[in-house]
Formats: structure tokens, C-alpha cells, sequence
């Protein structure tokens, strides 16, 4: 089979299929919303475990909804645009992995910074002051929000805080 004979691949077909994942974050979402508000029985009180759920859900329902729209609405694409490749979610994968591993020994918030710095590397972030700003405050922030409002407690690790 020659070069000229085969069908072409890349950011064409990415284009057409481009719709599916928005379309399915949707789709599950409302689902999950559904079940969710079915599980609260009515009871939204900010003290229950009823609504963190709901809140969870149907802010996944709009960034999905504003995901698909903003697909639809994309006027132009690049026409020498790569195709997507398997290397940045294999390194996601292995980032998850990792943080999964050293979560039990380092504590919530060193794994939180070494993921989120991990990630954002694997991801192709080139600027280390933003990425180290983020990985500090977001886990901090997380593992206060967790253990002083809600009182669930996230593994403290070496920095017992």
C-alpha cells in the first residue's frame, strides 16, 4: 500500500470526534447530579453531607456545559497542529501513581506539591515560579479546608500541621 492511498490522520479526525468528551463529561454529569440530589432527599443544610455532592456535581455539569460550547463556538484551528500523543497521560498516569505511593509516607501536602509540580512539567508548563506558587497554596489550602471546616482529616506526613 503506498503513502498517497492511505487515509489521513491527525488533527482532521480529532476535529470531527472533537465533541465526544465534552458531550460525555455532560451527559455523566447530569447523571451524577441526578442521583445525587435523589440522595439528599430535599436535605440541603450546609452541616449535612448532603451537600457538598450536590455543589460538587453541579459545578462538573457547568464546566462541562461551558466546555462544549466553547468547542462549538471555536471559529478557526491550526492546520499543523500535532496530534494528541500518549506521552503527556502516561506522565499524568505515572504522576497519579506516584502521588498514590507517596502519599502515606510523606503526608497530603508534600505529595499535593511534588504531584502538582510533576504534573505541570509532564504537561509542559514553562514557568517553575507559577508552578511552585500554585503547588504550595493549593494543598495548604485543601488540607485546611479539609481538616479545620470539615473536619476530615488527610494524612499529615512529615509536616504534622
Amino acid at each position: 500500500m503506498t503513502a498517497e492511498s492511505e487515509p489521513e490522520r491527525g488533527p482532521v479526525a480529532g476535529r470531527r470526534s472533537g465533541w465526544v468528551l465534552p458531550a460525555a463529561l455532560l451527559l455523566v454529569g447530569i447523571g451524577l447530579l441526578i442521583a445525587a440530589v435523589n440522595a439528599a432527599g430535599g436535605d440541603f443544610s450546609p452541616q449535612g453531607p448532603r451537600l457538598a455532592p450536590v455543589l460538587v456535581t453541579g459545578g462538573w455539569v457547568v464546566i462541562a456545559a461551558l466546555y462544549l460550547v466553547r468547542y462549538r463556538h471555536q471559529n478557526s484551528e491550526k492546520d499543523d497542529e500535532e496530534p494528541a500523543g500518549w506521552k503527556a497521560p502516561l506522565g499524568v498516569v505515572g504522576c497519579l501513581v506516584g502521588f498514590a505511593i507517596i502519599l502515606e509516607y510523606a503526608g497530603f501536602v508534600v505529595s499535593a506539591f511534588l504531584f502538582i509540580i510533576a504534573v505541570s512539567r509532564v504537561l509542559g508548563s514553562r514557568s517553575l515560579v507559577r508552578d511552585v506558587i500554585v503547588a504550595v497554596v493549593l494543598p495548604l489550602a485543601v488540607y485546611f479546608a479539609f481538616t479545620r471546616l470539615l473536619e476530615i482529616f488527610l494524612p499529615a506526613g512529615v509536616f504534622p500541621l
